[in-house]
């Protein structure tokens, strides 16, 4: 390879051991070496051997990341690019990860609240279904309508797209409670 000697045999296995457990940002890799005790000027060499034989590349990371958050733990667009510069990910490619992904997959931020929204039903009990859709105002339907709207919240989630996901959340427990009469 061009102008640099293989990183040491040790920082190579701590680094794929790293990465065998998930994919890692460059930035993320390189804190994670250096709190491990490895020369800053070894680590820099090693990410770069990883880079360039393809095990290390932030664009594909983020599109993984963007792509996991969309299919099992939907969020809004803004929250993925947070957690992504977060991770130290450029901004640019942040937000060209998030764009992209939520334009191959066909979403849109109404889409993911609205998923968002069935997946907490899903995971509600009877009870807690039958409290949402309380005909009459009652301090229990209160209570499991403000518990979905906190989990669109804190995904991120705002205005029409917020609306639009507690209606759904609503239809998805009536056709489940409708199913299990």
């Amino acid at each position: 390879m061009p102008g640099y000697a293989d990183p040491p045999e040790a920082l190579l296995d701590a680094a794929f051991r790293l990465l065998a457990s998930r994919q890692r940002g460059v930035e993320e890799l390189r804190s994670r070496l250096l709190r491990k005790g490895f020369p800053a000027e070894h680590v820099a060499s090693c990410l770069t051997w990883l880079e360039d034989r393809g095990h290390l590349d932030d664009e594909a990371f983020s599109r993984a990341l963007v792509r996991e958050r969309v299919k099992f733990s939907p969020r809004s667009a803004s929250v993925m690019f947070t957690e992504l510069t977060r991770k130290r990910i450029n901004p640019a490619i942040a937000q060209e990860a998030v764009e992209r992904v939520l334009e191959e997959e066909g979403v849109t931020e109404t889409g993911l609240a609205e998923e968002a929204a069935r997946g907490w039903i899903r995971r509600q009990g009877p009870q807690s279904l039958a409290d949402l859709l309380e005909d009459r105002f009652t301090s229990e339907r209160e209570r499991a309508r403000a518990r979905l709207y906190r989990l669109l919240s804190r995904r991120g989630f705002r205005g029409e797209a917020t609306k639009a996901g507690m209606q759904v959340g609503e239809l998805e427990a009536r056709k489940i409670i409708e199913h299990k009469r």
